[in-house]
């Protein structure tokens, strides 16, 4: 009696231990395949680009990031004003994600699009419609900013999984900028300082199926804030 009592004692035990085991791989598994949403409103910025003071141009960016390093961008912008027209005198000549807050200019982390004197990252940027010098929903692959040059995030020794998670751990502040020949030559001496930017604002993150087949696909909103308070950091 007693030994079958000791025996159910080791059944459960073993079951449960093999129950956790397998939890922990397979939310370990499911957690490398979480995307994170982060949205980002452009507008000019005279605490960092003084040029900028007085534009009237905008934009909008949604940011999809991967532990993995996957970084793509849906964007759209609208050049009104001076700043514009967008055309093959003044052309949108990059649009990057940088390090930095709204205050800050700081070095290229992923690079979606450029032309020359920018480096080209993923190919030539989409101009828009000439006519109103706007684009809509355009969507681009970052590249990590793997130079060896100061322009580049930690001198481009940081890989594409590190720049990620430095993003969704909220450990960098980061922000789009995007630009144009116009704002290349008011900036002069000052450098690629870009036109209109926005800050990166994380949104939502969505996890995939289990591999069950149970969704728990839900779709959970997570400020920064709340993210950073969680492990214990400040803002």
């Amino acid at each position: 009696m007693k030994s079958t009592a000791t025996m159910n004692i080791f059944i459960k035990t073993a079951t449960l231990i093999a129950f956790l085991a397998t939890s922990g791989v397979n939310a370990n598994t499911s957690r490398s395949e979480v995307t994170y949403y982060f949205d980002s409103m452009l507008a000019a910025d005279p605490a960092a680009v003084p040029t900028s003071a007085g534009s009237e141009s905008t934009g909008t960016g949604t940011v999809t990031v991967k532990n993995d390093g996957t970084v793509m961008m849906d964007i759209r912008w609208e050049i009104r004003g001076e700043d514009g027209p967008i055309n093959e005198d003044n052309a949108v000549v990059g649009i990057h994600i940088h390090t930095g807050d709204e205050y800050t200019n700081g070095p290229i982390v992923f690079g979606f699009c450029g032309q020359d004197p920018l480096p080209s990252f993923g190919g030539t940027c989409q101009q828009g419609w000439s006519y109103d010098s706007a684009q809509i929903a355009t969507k681009y692959a970052g590249k990590i900013c793997d130079m060896n040059v100061k322009d580049c995030y930690n001198y481009g020794q940081t890989s594409a999984k590190e720049a990620a998670q430095l993003l969704i751990d909220g450990r960098e502040d980061m922000y789009v900028n995007i630009h144009t020949t116009k704002s290349l030559a008011a900036n002069g001496k000052a450098g690629a300082l870009g036109l209109i930017r926005g800050q990166l604002r994380l949104k939502e993150e969505s996890s995939p199926a289990d591999s069950d087949g149970d969704d728990w696909s839900h779709m959970t909103s997570t400020s920064r804030e709340m993210k950073s308070s969680l492990r214990g950091g400040s803002v």
